[in-house]
């Protein structure tokens, strides 16, 4: 076998040692990093569309969303021989607290209210109330509910005209609260219509005692308001 038939193989091994390495070397990373997955990834699934729904409730709900509502309703007396009718008009900002929050029937968030109210008296001895409440509101939001069922308590304080009239109020500073129920119903983004039943209770606490007697005005009845998140 002469020298060049030699060298010639010599060459053609190393060439094919040199591709068979590469080979290995590049089947071996290629394994490697299948089994770690650090190079090679599933896809990320797209995140499911919102209904109508949920689309609403979102821009009507959450941390520090404020809310401007404007209220009309009809109340009328229960067990006062005086028969009042009135009828509170009431602008109150809302502040909500949390994002929702809670799974299953309690669903939803807290909300804070600040009412001024003013309400003329259709039938009755005092001729009309005015005043501030205040007070917590919690929003029962469930995904799919087209409607948003609250429940809610104010305190705070009235201004009225004492006439002096039997079993009306003893003087013109009294107290108040109200408990009240209803659904919000969305029309549209930031914008909702709420209907509800109000019980309001107004009385001076005893204070004009023992000059005139301290008569509580106790009166139900229902409300209606237009509602606008910002």
């Amino acid at each position: 076998m002469n020298l060049s038939n030699i060298t010639l193989r010599s060459r053609y091994g190393s060439k094919t040692s040199l591709l068979l390495s590469f080979v290995l070397v590049t089947s071996w990373s290629l394994i490697t990093t299948c089994w770690s997955g650090t190079d090679i990834q599933a896809p990320t699934p797209s995140p499911t569309p919102l209904s109508e729904t949920e689309s609403f409730q979102n821009s009507l709900y959450g941390e520090n969303v404020v809310t401007l509502t404007a209220e009309t309703a009809s109340l009328f007396s229960v067990n006062n021989p005086n028969d009042y009718i009135y009828l509170p008009q009431l602008i109150t900002v809302g502040w909500q607290l949390d994002e929702i929050g809670n799974d299953g029937w309690n669903r939803g968030n807290t909300e804070f209210l600040f009412s001024g109210m003013f309400a003329p008296t259709i039938q009755g001895s005092n001729p009309w109330f005015a005043g501030g409440l205040f007070g917590p509101r919690y929003n029962f939001i469930q995904s799919d509910w087209p409607v948003v069922p609250y429940l809610e308590s104010r305190v705070g304080f009235m201004f009225t005209h004492a006439t002096g009239a039997p079993d009306s109020q003893g003087q013109d500073f009294c107290f108040s609260f109200t408990i009240g129920a209803g659904v919000r119903i969305p029309v549209m983004e930031q914008l909702s219509v709420n209907l509800g039943v109000m019980y309001q209770h107004i009385s001076n606490g005893g204070l004009s005692e023992p000059e005139t007697d301290n008569v509580g005005l106790d009166s139900i009845g229902p409300t209606l308001s237009v509602s606008w998140a910002f």
